[in-house]
């Protein structure tokens, strides 16, 4: 029966294709599915990175000099975490922080690369994460996809678990996924993301053999999929306790 809701097994293996990786932030790409970056770029596959906010909001500013320090630092780490991970640069989109939203323009943009690049595989958060940035940019996934059926969403994880249908096996990547959430040093100032995601990637290793030291959990998507009432089951989860 349990094997029937999480998987018992993890794989190191991924499927092939140009991948598209979303993130609402400068540091998601790493903490969501960083060991599936470095698995990809191993089996010779292109993985395109979109980084969609710039992350002011993690800060207050007193003066827009700081703010632009701030993004631009923002920036750089996730650069240099993408040096670790070794996909080449991400391209960042530089919608201000927590003002991430669908529109006819930004769905065009992105289905505009996902054509331009023969992207078959799109990663991006689930849609049971709580933090806005990151819920509206799983619905922006969501609609991408529906019309696309050559293309397979991928959900991660960050802030919220996931009820996976996938494992990745992180145990031959795992010193290289800590460094590269290593480079975040803005993110760790203000809170020990990196031992989170440590915990939650550890975690994952709970339904596997010994052997198996860490995984990244993902929900790969159902071509069939009834988006629309997993929204409205999330929403109403969400809203629960209001």
């Amino acid at each position: 029966m349990e094997h029937t809701l999480i998987p018992y097994t993890a794989t190191t293996t991924l499927p092939e294709g140009e991948v598209l990786v979303l993130a609402p932030h400068p540091d998601d790409e790493v903490f969501g599915c960083g060991g599936a970056i470095m698995q990809h770029v191993a089996q010779g596959q292109a993985v395109h990175v979109v980084i969609m906010t710039d992350g002011q909001a993690a800060m207050p500013y007193q003066h827009e000099t700081y703010r632009d320090a701030y993004i631009s630092q923002r920036q750089q780490e996730s650069l240099q975490a993408a040096k670790i991970l070794g996909y080449g640069k991400p391209t960042f989109f530089d919608i201000s922080d927590r003002h991430l939203h669908s529109s006819d323009a930004l769905l065009t943009q992105l289905s505009d690369f996902i054509v331009e690049h023969n992207i078959q595989h799109v990663y991006a958060p689930s849609i049971f994460e709580i933090h806005p940035d990151h819920i509206a940019l799983a619905k922006i996934a969501i609609e991408l996809i529906q019309s696309r059926a050559e293309v397979q969403l991928i959900m991660y994880e960050v802030g919220v678990p996931l009820m996976p249908n996938r494992l990745l096996d992180l145990t031959a990547l795992w010193a290289r996924k800590k460094a590269a959430m290593a480079c975040f040093n803005s993110q760790l100032a203000l809170q020990n993301y990196d031992k989170h995601i440590e915990g939650l990637n550890t975690y994952r290793a709970y339904t596997l053999p010994q052997s198996v030291k860490a995984a990244e959990a993902y929900y790969v998507a159902n071509p069939h999929q009834n988006w629309q009432q997993l929204i409205e089951t999330c929403t109403q989860f969400r809203t629960h306790g209001e």
